[in-house]
């Protein structure tokens, strides 16, 4: 990511994404000057690693009103108690009544970038939400859906996005 926000050679390519979400927009044309926007827009990059009680150690951040983790904790978590404890430290992150947005793989155990593959935490949608609710969250919107992604790439066979309000 800051290779990318640096622009320097060998980035990652994140242009498809910033024109999927354009066109979710409804302007795929203009894709450019808003990658170029998300790239002002960062001030900092923050390492984190969920698996501590403060994820962001040694910093101490207040908490914030939303926090994203879009295909995180099942790939950091090697079983169903340290995806549940990684839920709680990341909840630490949110102030009461704020939002976690979360979308995490159901019913996978690998996935492949190039020719190297990696373990994720098979989950299933009862998981993740007895998860969420014990970390302190109520679950305001769900919604699971079947991934249509070549199996030669990964198991999984779904995903699950959530929108949930810390109590």
């Amino acid at each position: 990511m800051q290779r990318w926000l640096k622009k320097e050679p060998g980035a990652f390519d994140w242009s498809p994404v910033v024109k999927y979400v354009c066109e979710l927009e409804g302007d795929r044309e203009n894709w450019a000057q808003k990658e170029e926007k998300v790239r002002r827009t960062v001030k900092q990059f923050l390492k984190c690693d969920v698996i501590q009680p403060n994820p962001l150690a040694p910093l101490h951040l207040p908490p914030a009103d939303c926090l994203l983790s879009t295909l995180c904790l099942d790939v950091a978590c090697k079983d169903l108690p340290t995806f549940r404890n990684a839920l709680k430290n990341i909840s630490s992150l949110v102030k009461p009544g704020g939002h976690l947005i979360f979308l995490v793989t159901l019913e996978g155990t690998f996935y492949i970038v190039g020719q190297h593959q990696f373990s994720r935490l098979y989950l299933d949608q009862e998981s993740v939400e007895e998860a969420v609710k014990e970390a302190g969250f109520d679950i305001e919107w769900l919604e699971v859906t079947r991934l249509h992604v070549p199996k030669a790439l990964h198991d999984v066979n779904g995903a699950c996005f959530l929108v949930a309000r810390k109590r």
